[in-house]
């Protein structure tokens, strides 16, 4: 199950890299274009959303540590705070500005905590394949 957990972790790493880009690609555009490229990136936050609720499930099953469990429900809550942190403020002004600075900068936190999970989830893997390697080189 902790393989399971790394692809995973893994997979949502690359949403999440894809969502910034997402967000990116909406930034560089205007008009009606941007708003059909901004409808992207909110499909596919709310995306993260679900992938997200999976990891922590995910993370609860495999017991890859307590640390990446706690990281892992963290970021989860994290990118629930996401479209508070878009809308909360409004989106005109200094307050929007704001809002979506804070929106763009906790997105950036939810990847740098799910590639430390992924580490974590590797340490994991590699201990229980270590420790299976050495119950087979040394018999009881």
């Amino acid at each position: 199950m902790k393989l399971v957990f790394l692809g995973w972790t893994r997979f949502v790493v690359v949403l999440l890299v894809l969502q910034i880009g997402l967000a990116g690609w909406g930034a560089v555009s205007t008009g009606g274009e941007r708003i059909e490229r901004f409808i992207v990136h909110a499909g596919n936050g709310g995306m993260l959303m679900f992938w997200l609720l999976i990891s922590t499930v995910l993370a609860l099953i495999a017991r890859p540590g307590l640390k990446a469990v706690l990281l892992t429900a963290l970021s989860t809550f994290m990118i629930w705070m996401q479209g508070a942190l878009a809308y909360g403020f409004g989106t005109d002004g200094v307050p929007g500005g704001v809002g979506i600075a804070l929106h763009a900068t906790n997105g950036l936190g939810v990847l740098v905590i799910q590639l430390v999970v992924a580490r974590l989830a590797k340490r994991a893997l590699d201990a229980k394949r270590a420790e299976k390697a050495l119950a087979k080189a040394v018999p009881a």
